[in-house]
């Protein structure tokens, strides 16, 4: 038995790790969790002393064998690892002669062939040696449904159609220590990216070189069915006991919902549909089923959303129905591709009622006393960064709204960029021009940033943010770039929601009478105006700029730099007496880059309010956000000079 694993995160994890515990981390240890008395990643190691200290004392295999060969970054072939547990990063084809292989792919939509970890696939069939080194495996597939920032879900297909490319082969750009895997479509359109400025290359006309593609459809199914090809026996086992909504990955945006369950099937398609079902569905079928015959919706599994309408002077919120299954086609696409089916049934146990699970019309639900009895979650599940697909109805009612009130024309300008085949609606294969590209290229170059320059986590937070803006108006940058602008619109209309949300009614900034907060929407001149001071400030409030944000960041590097850190206070505590120090104590660098004070930026402030000398940095920023409550805030500019918008100035130009 093995564990594989291929995360786009393991190389940087392991980077990251030996240089905080001084000695090698290899990327099988960060899966372990342990590495001697060092304690950071996945936490297999865990599981190994699980299963030991469960062993029954007739069995002859020892859980903890294995482990080790993690640790010491071991690779040893499945076919010679009969007597131990061992744990392969599947990402790794390279350090290895022949431990990929390359497999054709029938009817591949993105790729015509992909080159897999042997480990999965098995090794050459015309080669006996290999065949034994590499028997091939029985691949029982583990995810966590969430909810994805590109897609609808990640569950079982998107576990194995992104989890299983190895990393080291499709991470676009080539950086030190790989990453995103950006040479996988994650949507249909794919912009051609100049490898030098890591920005999409623009023809003569003014228009980015993209290329059509099937998208993240197509990606995830050729690698699906690639493998389905190699006879690899397929297990899918689902952990729902909490599903992850809002975020996708381990942030503080992630929110986890009890659910309680745990499902499995030997079909990805029809799992995936049932748990997408599961989670957008919030209606009783009976009404539902009403419904859908009278509005002549798709399918009646719909859940309840939130619906902007005018209302006097504000955007007030209704509710109303809608699923992102009605403009999702990844299953649909899947089942033609033959990797699986849709239709399916339920067979199951409740153990907190004693009853049996069923299923009726694909309706999840348990048999009491002879009664099917619904089980309906009662979580809006979404992610902001697909809250235009997830929430379609949502955030248009809010631009229709917006356009009524206020005289913008958002509906044609969201319609115009999003909707490709002109239907009116909006579906998960309608991405825009396919910003994702250029953004994996910038995540990925700033990722090595963090890994190797000095200050590389604070400078990394910086560029990431400040490349992303800079390139969603043409008149931020020299180039003309606006690639991200679809990316912008999607996370302005996301801020809007939340605005709508807050607790406190707050006046609009721009929109006499207009009021936001406890169901009222702001105007989208608000919005914008918000979205961009959280980007530069992370606060509206001066007391409270965020050391994170674009100023946090040249602010902490301008004070660690060059003024020793005096304000971040990220100076060793240790008065250091010559006469006390004995060989072999360890001496804290004088300033420690991840260390600083909370209240770091306003002592600043007030410093500067007795007259002490600034930090010698710049921060350039558009016209109209030089200023907080009215306030001018120190070190910033503002400035209409492309050149300059969203850059910081020291003895170096970030």
């Amino acid at each position: 038995m093995s564990l594989g694993e291929a995360s786009t995160s393991t190389f940087i994890l392991a980077a990251m790790y030996s240089k905080t515990s001084g000695k090698n981390i290899t990327t099988e240890a960060v899966f372990e969790g342990r590495s001697g008395d060092f304690y950071g990643g996945w936490g297999f190691y865990f599981v190994r002393k699980y299963l030991s200290e469960r062993h029954g004392s007739s069995h002859k295999d020892d859980p903890m064998k294995g482990y080790e060969d993690s640790i010491r970054g071991q690779f040893i072939p499945p076919g010679k690892a009969s007597d131990r547990l061992m744990v392969y990063d599947l990402n790794k084809i390279e350090d290895v002669i022949n431990k990929g292989r390359t497999i054709p792919v029938p009817d591949g939509a993105v790729f015509k062939e992909i080159t897999l970890s042997k480990v999965i696939i098995g090794g050459d069939p015309n080669d006996k040696d290999d065949l034994e080194n590499y028997p091939g495996c029985i691949l029982i597939n583990v995810p966590k449904l969430k909810m994805h920032a590109q897609d609808l879900i990640t569950n079982a297909i998107k576990n194995l159609g992104i989890g299983l490319y190895p990393n080291q082969k499709y991470d676009f750009p080539h950086t030190v220590y790989p990453n995103l895997k950006g040479k996988l479509p994650h949507s249909p359109w794919v912009l051609e990216m100049d490898p030098d400025t890591h920005l999409p290359v623009i023809d003569k006309n003014g228009n980015y070189n993209a290329t059509k593609t099937a998208g993240f459809s197509g990606t995830q199914s050729d690698v699906i069915k690639a493998v389905q090809n190699q006879k690899i026996f397929l297990l899918h086992v689902t952990d729902t006991i909490n599903i992850i909504n809002l975020s996708h990955n381990p942030d503080e945006c992630s929110v986890s919902i009890p659910e309680g369950y745990i499902f499995a099937s030997l079909d990805c398609v029809a799992l995936d549909l049932f748990c997408a079902r599961y989670c957008f569905k919030t209606l009783p079928m009976l009404q539902a089923s009403k419904l859908k015959v009278q509005y002549n919706w798709p399918t009646e599994f719909v859940h309840h959303v939130p619906v902007a309408i005018s209302h006097g002077r504000n955007i007030s919120t209704s509710t109303w129905f809608d699923s992102p299954l009605f403009r999702y086609n990844l299953y649909g696409y899947a089942e033609g591709r033959g990797i699986g089916q849709q239709k399916y049934y339920v067979l199951g146990y409740d153990s907190t009622t004693n009853c049996p699970l069923a299923s009726l019309n694909g309706h999840l639900g348990r048999i009491d006393n002879g009664t099917f009895m619904e089980l309906i979650t009662k979580t809006l599940y979404y992610n902001p960064n697909t809250i235009l697909h997830d929430l379609q109805l949502t955030i248009l009612s809010y631009t229709k709204a917006c356009d009524t009130l206020t005289g913008t024309s958002l509906y044609k300008e969201f319609m115009d960029y999003f909707d490709e085949n002109k239907d009116g609606i909006i579906d998960y294969d309608e991405k825009g021009r396919g910003f994702e590209t250029a953004i994996f290229g910038i995540s990925s170059y700033t990722i090595d940033i963090l890994l190797i320059d000095a200050y590389g986590e604070i400078k990394k937070n910086f560029l990431y943010s400040a490349m992303v803006m800079k390139n969603t108006n043409k008149n931020w940058n020299s180039k003309g770039q606006d690639f991200a602008k679809e990316a912008l619109l999607v996370s302005y209309a996301a801020t809007a929601y939340k605005l709508s949300q807050l607790d406190t009614v707050y006046p609009d900034n721009f929109i006499k009478g207009m009021k936001y907060g406890r169901g009222m929407w702001p105007s989208w001149h608000t919005v914008i105006y918000l979205h961009t001071n959280d980007t530069i400030y992370g606060s509206q409030f001066i007391n409270n700029i965020s050391l994170s944000s674009l100023y946090g960041s040249a602010f902490q590097y301008a004070d660690k730099v060059l003024n020793s850190g005096g304000y971040t206070k990220s100076t060793n505590p240790m008065t250091l007496n010559s006469g006390t120090i004995q060989y072999g104590d360890k001496i804290l660098e004088p300033v420690d880059q991840k260390v600083s004070a909370a209240d770091s930026i306003k002592r600043y402030f007030e410093a500067l309010s007795k007259s002490a000398v600034p930090l010698k940095f710049t921060l350039y920023v558009p016209k109209g956000f030089g200023k907080l409550e009215g306030v001018k805030i120190p070190n910033v500019e503002e400035t209409n000079d492309p050149e300059k918008i969203f850059t910081a100035h020291f003895h170096q130009i970030w």
